[in-house]
């Protein structure tokens, strides 16, 4: 027994430090410096590990009931840990840096990605828990090895220009911007970024991206959460993007939609929601949702949500030629999705969420129903009274 449990020790040891280091690289740094007293064999293994993985949040919650001198002591340690790991890591270059905490002592962090940029890191997150939004070195702005930046918590302020020649994914997460044209400079550095995310909270009028300008040539994938905690007014979306594939958007932000070049577009998650302005204007919401909807209409896969009632009459939808799955949800507007059905050509497949009225379109192949509140006969009664035929209805009741 014990001769095979020697064997098996041995079996792991005789591994090449290759692929030790590949298993290392899936464990957070703490945990992969700890194996460093398995044997000698092990010691220093680590150092060659190229990701490095560091949350100092795991320590705040195990000590979130000790005194503040106790958790000034527990920091200190971790930014000690920190220190130590990047003076004696060692890997030909970082493949990975990920950074997350309540990441108060902003001279540490600039020194911390500051080596790791130097060293030729490709993957680099940021992850800020604190709630004073902290600055970040422009030294990552100007890396050329990064692939994979995200940015949580930090204050952005890009003096001067960026230039990230070989980044393909920007994720900026409930970021500050320093002036209205900060992220502008950021993006135009990006020659050939494909996924872009951001989350974007309006909570003052000292706000200074009134106008959100996301025009990205190489982009495919956009992601946008754009929120607010307080009500202003004067705020607009503009998307020219001619490669996009991929479009996600929630938005309670954007009075004036401005959607250009989106003639890729396979397929688009919209939800929207009521504006100051519009709040109490169903006409207002109307151009919102008609501007919103004639940029998007080469789209093949469409979900709309709305959570106000709008009046569309007036506004002429345009034709959605490669339309062919719908998805509705939210209120229901019977007049815009009548609008909608006769404007998709080739549509096969409906889908209703969440909704008290149902109507369909003659050619339709399929229309399924979730979470319907109702009879099936009232689905037959609204279909007659809508001079619209049923067919092919799957109803799905939660």
């Amino acid at each position: 027994m014990d001769s095979d449990l020697r064997r098996s020790k041995d079996r792991i040891s005789k591994l090449p430090d290759t692929l030790l280091c590949h298993i290392l690289s899936f464990l957070p740094t703490k945990y992969g410096v700890g194996t460093s007293v398995l044997s000698t064999r092990w010691q220093y293994l680590w150092t060659k590990v190229p990701t490095l993985d560091f949350d100092d949040s795991e320590l705040f919650d195990e000590n979130a009931e000790l005194s503040d001198d106790r958790e000034d002591e527990v920091n200190s340690r971790f930014q000690h840990f920190v220190n130590r790991v990047l003076l004696l890591s060692d890997p030909p270059c970082f493949r990975k840096f990920h950074l997350k905490g309540f990441l108060e002592d902003v001279d540490h962090v600039d020194t911390w990605i500051s080596s790791v940029v130097k060293r030729n890191v490709q993957d680099l997150k940021l992850c800020n828990l604190d709630e004073v939004h902290i600055g970040v070195p422009h030294v990552i702005f100007t890396s050329k090895t990064l692939s994979v930046l995200t940015l949580t918590g930090v204050l952005l302020n890009v003096r001067g220009s960026a230039w990230l020649p070989s980044l393909k994914i920007l994720n900026l997460d409930t970021v500050k911007y320093e002036n209205g044209d900060t992220m502008q400079i950021l993006l135009s550095g990006c020659p050939v970024v494909e996924e872009l995310y951001i989350k974007l909270w309006i909570g003052d009028i000292s706000n200074p991206l009134r106008v959100l300008d996301i025009s990205v040539p190489t982009l495919k994938r956009l992601t946008l959460f754009y929120l607010r905690d307080s009500f202003e007014d004067g705020f607009k979306l503009v998307v020219d993007i001619p490669q996009l594939e991929c479009l996600s958007l929630i938005d309670h932000v954007s009075e004036e939609f401005f959607l250009r070049n989106l003639n890729t577009l396979s397929k688009a998650s919209i939800m929207v929601g009521p504006t100051s302005l519009t709040a109490n204007s169903s006409n207002g919401d109307g151009l919102r949702v008609y501007n919103l909807l004639s940029g998007i209409s080469e789209v093949k896969f469409l979900d709309v949500h709305l959570s106000f009632k709008i009046d569309i009459n007036g506004y002429l939808l345009p034709t959605f030629r490669n339309l062919t799955q719908l998805t509705f949800g939210g209120i229901l507007n019977l007049q815009l999705l009548a609008d909608l059905l006769q404007c998709s050509l080739i549509l096969e497949v409906l889908i209703l969420k969440q909704m008290k009225l149902v109507a369909t379109l003659e050619h339709s192949a399929s229309i399924e129903v979730i979470g319907f509140y109702g009879t099936f006969e009232t689905l037959q009664d609204r279909g007659a009274k809508t001079g619209m035929r049923m067919s092919g209805l799957h109803l799905s009741v939660p």
